[in-house]
């Protein structure tokens, strides 16, 4: 689930490129779940059905997807993300979302796992909503806006270690988390993308997930984070690790992360 992006987030597929196995390990243990949330929330039977995988990174979608019966095809604008899919039994399409090299009408669905939370919304539903055949479904899942208790324990112990937001990532969030952080936001810039059948909403799924470790290397793994770990010494890194484990242990068997799943027709 990495990024096509643009706006702030224009040169991140550099950035993915070279993040590929450690999402691959680490960021996949918490996307995969929400992948499976994502597919499993598709207001039409995927089996059989060719699917596109938009901003597919390492292929958690796809692999959710393809498990669901769909014919997956996956598409990110960082090629080493999809190369990092290695054997795995669907074509990949190195593209940009805001431009899909893709014929309009080819699929009968659009997935897009934490996708539009990294793009002008609206125009980014448009271009999914364009490669899907009428009747056929556009589903995403995005981050609810709000304090998550166990990103916000891993962020105040890497903050207080040296860690600064990067400017891309704020400038990001206040851009977007606007609308794609809230329901009702999101429902919006669907139909103004002229997606019919839209439903919106926030879901707290459990993914599993009760390693305070696990949960640490995920955040460590992503884009606005993994540069500034990389460069800490083998002690630094140790410490700082411990530290937020510690810090996220007390909130791991409650944490149910706060997500819009959004659903839509092509007409």
């Amino acid at each position: 689930m990495s990024r096509l992006d643009t706006g702030p987030t224009a040169d991140l597929a550099d950035v993915y490129d070279g993040l590929a196995e450690g999402w691959d390990a680490d960021a996949r243990q918490v996307y995969g779940p929400l992948a499976r949330t994502l597919v499993a929330s598709s207001p039409i039977s995927l089996r059989g059905r060719l699917v596109l995988d938009a901003g597919s990174g390492t292929g958690a979608v796809a692999a959710a997807a393809a498990a669901a019966g769909a014919q997956v095809i996956a598409a990110d604008r960082a090629e080493g993300m999809l190369a990092h899919q290695g054997t795995r039994r669907w074509p990949v399409v190195v593209t940009d979302a805001r431009a899909l090299s893709i014929a309009g009408a080819t699929f009968d669905a659009a997935l897009s796992g934490f996708l539009v939370n990294h793009l002008e919304p609206v125009a980014a539903l448009v271009e999914l909503a364009r490669v899907v055949r009428p009747g056929g479904a556009v589903v995403a899942t995005t981050w609810a806006a709000g304090t998550d208790v166990v990103k916000a324990a891993v962020d105040a112990v890497i903050s207080a270690h040296g860690w600064v937001r990067p400017a891309w990532y704020q400038a990001m969030r206040a851009e977007v988390d606007r609308i794609t952080g809230v329901a009702e936001g999101l429902a919006a810039a669907a139909e103004e993308a002229r997606l019919s059948d839209v439903v919106a909403s926030v879901q707290h799924p459990d993914l599993g997930v009760r390693d305070a470790a696990v949960l640490v290397a995920y955040r460590f793994s992503l884009p606005h984070v993994a540069p500034w770990v990389a460069g800490l010494g083998r002690t630094a890194r140790a410490t700082v690790t411990n530290a937020a484990c510690a810090a996220v242990a007390p909130h791991i068997e409650a944490w149910r992360p706060a997500v819009i799943v959004l659903t839509g027709r092509v007409s």
